[in-house]
């Protein structure tokens, strides 16, 4: 067996040099050197990696050298490289859009349009598609148009008001129908980003009886009925609470059947007991870790090495406890222009 050896410098937070070194069985008094492989035992399916296409990330990719730009999408969906298999979506804006807009603002829809989408989205997902031809891709909405919330806004939380859930849900169809007609499909869905979360860019609050009779109602119906094969997560928020939240409103509401998965985001940190307990009592359910970044004041922006080992820690452990999908946040951000801003 041969692995790789990397040596580093944590003082300087520098990689000094990689090796490789081959082990076998007959090997002595290498107890404390060696990963043990045991391929009897099998655990979940690993689906992959991915990253977020947000506006931002795409906005910056499209102004940078052709020749670079095309190399990073090289480094991150190459078979050869990090081979990512998902992109996560923003359905209409985001906080890392460039600015707030939806794709309709009339009750008959009759104005749909994805054009905004057209001028760095979109682009930037075809340079991706040809790296990887079998990317897929997550799409979650922040917020439904101003005009289906009961506080008129895209922001500041607010929540779907009832009469709107299948006008929205019809929306959220010819959202995925104009994206397919570009050729790239939505695998998967989830219903709200961060739906406990009142925030001062886009957003939407749900309760878990709310989530619940959406899916069931409303958005399943519709997407079968036209012959979607788009797949469903629930929750999409911060995993301390993913089980006690989400579980017993989805039997009681009989709306189980309709969920292929749990979503979550890492800013509340580790909690992998929670994921193990929910992997072990829903084995049929899909867990993604769908948003994660080490971009907030409690990290340490000048210690990289640090970052990159909790982040890898992060990682390990939500593969050790039953994540079948890892989805980082954005892909590029101009991280000089951020820091000139603030």
């Amino acid at each position: 067996m041969e692995i790789e050896k990397i040596e580093t410098n944590l003082k300087r937070n520098l990689y000094l040099h990689a090796s490789r070194k081959k082990f076998s069985s007959s090997d002595k008094n290498i107890e404390n050197q060696v990963i043990r492989i045991n391929p009897e035992f099998t655990f979940q399916k690993i689906l992959g990696f991915g990253g977020a296409l947000t506006e931002s990330s795409c906005y910056v990719l499209s102004k940078m050298d052709k020749n670079i730009a095309n190399e990073i999408l090289e480094e991150y969906f190459a078979e050869n490289k990090l081979n990512y298999q998902f992109c996560r979506l923003s359905i209409a804006s985001c906080d890392f859009s460039l600015e707030s807009y939806s794709y309709s603002h009339k009750n008959d829809l009759s104005d749909f349009s994805i054009q905004h989408d057209l001028k760095y989205v979109i682009p930037t997902i075809k340079s991706a598609q040809n790296v990887n031809k079998k990317l897929q891709f997550l799409s979650s909405p922040w917020s439904p148009p101003a005009f289906m919330k009961d506080n008129h806004l895209l922001f500041g939380g607010g929540k779907l008001l009832p009469q709107y859930r299948k006008l929205w849900a019809d929306y959220l169809v010819k959202y995925v129908l104009q994206y397919q007609s570009y050729g790239i499909p939505i695998s998967y869905m989830t219903i709200q980003n961060e739906p406990n979360a009142k925030q001062m860019w886009e957003s939407c609050l749900y309760s878990s009886a709310e989530e619940a009779d959406l899916l069931k109602n409303y958005l399943y119906p519709t997407f079968k009925r036209n012959g979607l094969p788009t797949q469903f997560l629930i929750w999409d928020h911060n995993k301390d609470i993913v089980l006690e939240r989400n579980m017993e409103t989805l039997i009681e509401n009989n709306a189980f059947d309709y969920v292929k998965g749990i979503a979550f985001h890492w800013y509340t940190g580790g909690h992998f007991d929670s994921l193990e307990r929910l992997h072990h009592l829903f084995p049929t359910l899909l867990l993604f870790h769908t948003e994660g970044c080490t971009g907030y004041s409690h990290f340490k922006p000048q210690d990289e090495l640090f970052n990159a080992e909790m982040y890898a820690y992060e990682i390990m452990e939500d593969f050790n406890h039953g994540v079948n999908a890892f989805i980082d946040w954005n892909l590029v951000l101009d991280f000089k222009r951020w820091s000139e801003s603030c």
